[in-house]
């Protein structure tokens, strides 16, 4: 067989198979699409996880199936370095969305169509009631919990989101992380 017509057959061949490969959604009504929370207002929980989670050692880091970017650990920019810039970039923050949602996909729509958010194992690790590498990080209804569960149920509260950063973070008079929150322009805190 000429090269040409190999290249013709195995082309043809790789096309039949990746249309059997792929499906589309039934035309029944049976097909819903995946739910996903409100990206536009995400970044306090952003803040909250980059704070909480996202040390270099725990889930900010590329080999992790959560990556957590921020200003706190991983950075997306490789000329960004640890808290400069201090808040977290909004690539930063589109990055850990997209690893938060995508973690589970199909029990992330469940939880934001109003199932039990204990559904995600994320929520499970943090609240201590899954195995956790970090252990407990923290407990079923305080600010950080409050903070995650009520974005993805569609309510977001920043003031929780707020409060639980305060709390994580080393205590002083003011720190300069809580900036983040108290402008529409973090790049202000800079």
């Amino acid at each position: 067989m000429k090269r040409g017509a190999a290249v013709a057959v195995l082309l043809s061949g790789g096309a039949a198979f990746g249309s059997l490969s792929c499906s589309v959604p039934p035309s029944d009504g049976t097909y819903t699409p995946a739910a996903f929370p409100d990206e536009t207002t995400f970044s306090p929980v952003a803040e909250l996880l980059s704070v909480r989670c996202g040390a270099i050692d725990c889930h900010g880091n590329t080999a992790r199936n959560l990556r957590i970017y921020g200003s706190t650990g991983l950075r997306w920019l490789s000329s960004d370095q640890p808290f400069y810039p201090l808040c977290n970039t909004s690539a930063e923050d589109l990055q850990t969305y997209d690893s938060v949602v995508g973690l589970e996909p199909e029990r992330m729509s469940v939880v934001v169509s109003g199932g039990d958010p204990a559904l995600l194992t994320m929520v499970d690790k943090a609240r201590g009631t899954a195995a956790h590498k970090g252990g407990q990080i923290w407990t079923a209804g305080d600010d950080s919990d409050v903070c995650l569960i009520s974005w993805l149920q569609g309510q977001p509260n920043g003031g929780d989101c707020q409060s639980a950063v305060a709390s994580a973070i080393p205590a002083s008079p003011r720190n300069p992380l809580l900036c983040c929150f108290e402008s529409n322009n973090p790049t202000s805190c800079q």
